[in-house]
C-alpha cells in the first residue's frame, strides 16, 4: 500500500470554473497556490467558510511493478473528479462513502506520477434552494440548528466542511479486486448460520473455479475453516459462502451481556487477503414497538450524537472519550443525528456495546425532482453497504424530520434500504410527532407527566449555556458582557426559547445566568426522562434525549460542551437513566408539621437479572424513619409501592427537607439510590 496522506499542493478554483486543460497548465507551471494537509476539511486547514473548488495535486512514486492497483478515497466531501498522469479516471458525489477506482498498471509509471484531484463543495442558494429545497445531501453538515449559523440565510451555510477529509491511497490488486463484504447472521436453537457476500471486480476472463478460503476466528479464539471453489465471473459480481457456527457467542448490548465480535478473514491466490469484523445477532420490534435483540426484551435508553462538524477532526482519542461518557451517563443506545459518521466511530460503539440507530444525511426538506430521489436512493444504498457488518447499528432511519416527505421522497428511501438489509428495523423518518420539546419550544417541563408522543420519543431536552469558562472560548468578552445576542445566536443560542417559554432568569451576571440555565436543563431531563420511564412498557419503550455534546464551539441543548466539560445537565442524564433506578413521585411538595408524607415510588429494573429480598429504606434530612422489607424485583421489571404503602408522619422537622430513599440488597449494598425536597411548614397562615 501506498499512503498519499500528507501535503498535497493546490489551486484555488471559487467559482469553480477552472477546466481541467487551464488547470494542468498551471500545474506544469507550477503556479500553485499553496499546499494543504490531506487529510482535512477545509476549514481545518486554511479555508475558513470557503466555498467552491479546490484543485489537489500529489506526485508520487511506485515501489515496485504489479499490474493492477486500486485508488482509494475513503471520504471526500463533496463532488470529487479524478486525473492520474492526465487520464481522467472517474467522478463521485457524496460526502461519507469510501470509494474506488480499480485501475490497470497502463495508467501507472514507475516514477513521477501525478494525481489530481478536483473538490468542490458548494454553498446553496439562500433562499430559493437552501434551506427548504436543498440539492445537497449533506444533513446537518450543511443544515441544522447546532451549526454555525443555524438557520441564519447569511451565515448559515458558514464554515464549509469540504475537502479530503479522511485517507488516499495506493493498494496493489490481483487478477480479482474484492470491494465489498457483507456478513448476514441468523440464529437457530444452539448454532447460528453467517452468509457472507463478497462484492468482486476481475480485469481478466477466470472461467474455472478458483479455491477461496475462509477463517472465522470467535471472540473466544476458536477458528472455523472452510474452503471453498468459486467461477468468478468475467468482469465481477458476488460470491456467496454460508458457513455454519456452533454454539455461537453472540453480540449483546453492554447492558445484556458481551459485545462479541467475530474476525473474518477470505484469502485466495486471485486476490489479496481481506479481512473484517462482524457480530452475530439478531434485532426485531414487537407488535407494540418493543424492541428485541436475541429474544430479549430492551428497553433503550437514549441520546443524540453530533460529535463533530469536520470529520477530520474527529481523532479516535475524542471517539474514546465520548464513549466513555456515553457508559458513564448510562446510554444504551446513541442516534447518530442526521449524518453518517466515519468508521472509527461505529468500530467504537461495537467495542463497547453501545446500540446506535443510524440516521441519513437528510436533515429537513429537499427538492422534489427525480434527480434528487435517485441521488438520495444510491447514497444511502451506499450508507447500508458501508455499516452494514457493524453489530451496533440496529436501526435504519432514512430522515429527520422530513415532514410531508414522509409520503413522498422517503417511501423511495424505505424501498433502497429494505433492498439492502432486511436484517435491521427500518424507519421513515424521525418527524415532529415523536419530538415533545415540552419547556423549550412550548408548554412547560411538567408537561411530560403524560409521557407524549410515545412509544420511541427520539428527541426531547432543552439548551443550557456551558460553563463560563467554556463560553469564554466561544464568545469574546465584549459579546457576553455587552449582550450581543446576534453573536450568540450564530452560536446557535435560541433567545426566544430561553427567556419566553423557559423563563430562564438572566441573574445579575454571567455566572448566574450559566447556573439558571443549567440548571433549568437538568431539571426538565430529570422530570421528563423519570416521567418516560414510569410508562416503561405501558406505552413508552425508548427515549432520545436531545442532544449529548457539541460539536463545534456553540450554545445548544448539550449537556458536554465542545471543551468535554460536563454540565448539570449531564449528571441529571446520568442518574436519570441508571439502570436500575428509584422514582420518587410526591404529591406535594409542602406540608404542615404533623401531616403525612404523600408519595409513592416505582422501582425500575432495566437490568437482566432479579433481585430479591431488597430493602427500601426511607429518609428525611439523612435520618431513617421507615423501610420496606422483603422486596423481590424481577428482571426487566417495574415494582410500583403506592402511597399507602408509607405511613410516615413529619414531625420533628422542619423547613426545607430532604426526602432520600435507598435501595439496599440483603448483603446490604446499596443498589440506587434517589432524593427530593419538600418544604416543612412550621405554622399556619394568619391575617397580616
Amino acid at each position: 500500500m501506498i499512503n498519499l496522506n500528507g501535503k498535497w499542493k493546490y489551486l484555488i478554483d471559487p467559482n469553480p470554473g477552472l477546466s481541467f486543460g487551464a488547470a494542468e497548465k498551471k500545474i506544469a507551471a507550477e503556479k500553485y497556490d499553496g499546499e494543504i494537509n490531506v487529510p482535512s476539511n477545509w476549514n481545518e486547514s486554511e479555508f475558513e467558510n470557503y466555498s467552491g473548488a479546490l484543485w489537489y495535486v500529489k506526485e508520487f512514486d511506485l515501489p515496485e511493478n504489479n499490474r493492477k492497483r486500486k485508488l482509494v478515497f475513503d471520504g471526500v466531501d463533496y463532488f470529487t473528479d479524478v486525473w492520474l498522469n492526465g487520464k481522467f479516471i472517474g467522478s463521485h458525489e457524496g460526502y461519507f462513502s469510501r470509494f474506488s477506482f480499480d485501475l490497470t498498471n497502463d495508467i501507472f509509471k514507475r516514477k513521477g506520477n501525478r494525481l489530481i484531484v478536483k473538490v468542490a463543495s458548494p454553498v446553496e442558494e439562500a433562499g430559493n434552494v437552501w434551506p427548504d429545497r436543498k440539492k445537497l445531501i449533506k444533513g446537518i453538515f450543511n443544515h441544522h440548528d447546532c451549526r454555525p449559523g443555524g438557520w441564519d440565510l447569511k451565515r448559515g451555510q458558514d464554515k464549509n466542511t469540504g475537502g479530503i477529509w479522511n485517507s488516499v491511497k495506493v493498494i496493489k490488486t490481483k487478477d480479482i479486486s474484492i470491494e465489498n463484504v457483507k456478513v448476514e447472521s441468523k440464529i437457530f436453537d444452539d448454532f447460528a448460520e453467517i452468509k457472507i457476500y463478497f462484492e468482486y471486480v476481475s480485469f481478466y476472463s477466470l472461467a474455472k473455479k478458483n479455491r477461496v478460503n475462509i477463517a472465522v476466528k470467535s471472540p473466544s479464539g476458536k477458528i472455523i475453516a472452510a474452503k471453498r471453489n468459486i467461477v468468478f465471473e468475467p468482469g465481477g459480481g458476488t460470491a456467496i459462502v454460508v458457513i455454519k457456527i456452533e454454539e455461537p457467542e453472540l453480540w449483546f448490548p453492554y447492558e445484556l451481556g458481551k459485545p462479541s465480535l467475530y474476525e473474518l478473514k477470505i484469502s485466495s491466490k486471485i486476490f489479496y487477503t481481506v479481512k473484517n469484523k462482524f457480530g452475530i445477532r439478531e434485532v426485531s420490534l414487537s407488535e407494540k414497538n418493543e424492541f428485541i435483540i436475541n429474544g430479549k426484551r430492551f428497553f433503550l435508553r437514549g441520546t443524540n450524537i453530533i460529535p463533530e462538524q469536520f470529520l477530520s477532526s474527529l481523532s479516535k482519542k475524542r471517539i474514546k472519550k465520548l464513549t466513555e461518557n456515553l457508559l458513564e451517563a448510562n446510554v444504551n443506545i446513541v442516534r447518530v443525528h442526521a449524518h453518517v459518521n466515519r468508521k472509527e466511530l461505529y468500530d467504537a460503539f461495537d467495542e463497547a456495546g453501545i446500540l446506535v440507530w443510524q440516521d441519513f444525511a437528510l436533515q429537513w426538506t429537499y427538492d422534489e425532482s427525480n434527480e434528487f430521489k435517485e441521488n438520495a436512493v444510491r447514497q444511502i444504498k451506499d450508507m447500508v453497504r458501508g455499516l452494514f457488518n457493524h453489530p451496533s447499528v440496529v436501526f435504519w432511519c432514512c430522515h429527520n424530520e422530513p415532514g410531508g416527505q414522509i409520503n413522498t421522497l422517503d417511501n423511495y428511501l424505505f424501498d433502497a434500504v429494505r433492498e439492502e438489509d432486511g436484517t435491521r428495523i427500518i424507519r421513515k423518518a424521525s418527524n415532529y410527532e415523536e419530538h415533545p420539546y415540552d419547556g423549550w419550544y412550548w408548554g412547560k417541563a411538567e408537561h411530560f407527566s403524560a409521557a407524549p408522543m410515545g412509544p420511541l420519543v427520539t428527541e426531547f431536552g432543552a439548551q443550557a449555556l456551558p460553563n463560563v469558562e467554556s463560553l469564554r472560548k466561544i464568545l469574546s468578552e465584549k459579546d457576553i458582557s455587552g449582550l450581543n445576542w446576534e453573536e450568540w445566536e450564530y452560536h446557535n443560542f435560541q433567545y426566544e426559547q430561553t427567556f419566553n417559554v423557559a423563563e430562564v432568569e438572566i441573574g445579575k451576571n454571567i455566572e448566574e445566568f450559566v447556573n439558571n440555565s443549567q440548571k433549568y436543563q437538568a431539571e426538565l431531563i430529570s422530570k421528563a426522562v423519570d416521567y418516560y420511564r414510569r410508562k416503561k412498557w405501558n406505552g413508552i419503550t425508548g427515549i432520545f434525549q436531545f442532544m449529548f455534546v457539541d460539536c463545534w464551539e456553540a450554545v445548544t441543548w448539550s449537556v458536554v460542551d465542545y471543551f468535554g466539560k460536563k454540565k448539570a445537565g449531564f449528571y441529571a442524564l446520568k442518574k436519570a437513566f441508571e439502570p436500575l433506578f428509584l422514582s420518587i413521585d410526591l404529591k406535594k411538595e409542602k406540608y404542615q408539621i404533623g401531616e403525612e408524607l404523600f408519595f409513592e415510588t416505582r422501582i425500575i429494573n432495566d437490568l437482566p437479572r432479579k433481585i430479591i429480598s431488597a430493602e427500601l429504606e426511607i429518609c428525611l434530612n439523612e435520618k431513617k424513619v421507615a423501610a420496606i422489607k422483603e422486596i423481590n424485583i424481577q428482571e426487566d421489571s417495574t415494582v410500583f409501592l403506592p402511597f399507602d404503602k408509607f405511613k410516615i408522619k413529619l414531625d420533628g422537622f422542619g423547613g426545607k427537607t430532604e426526602l432520600k430513599l435507598k435501595l439496599i440488597d440483603s448483603v446490604g449494598k446499596v443498589l440506587s439510590e434517589n432524593e427530593k425536597e419538600l418544604e416543612i411548614i412550621e405554622h399556619k397562615i394568619k391575617w397580616m
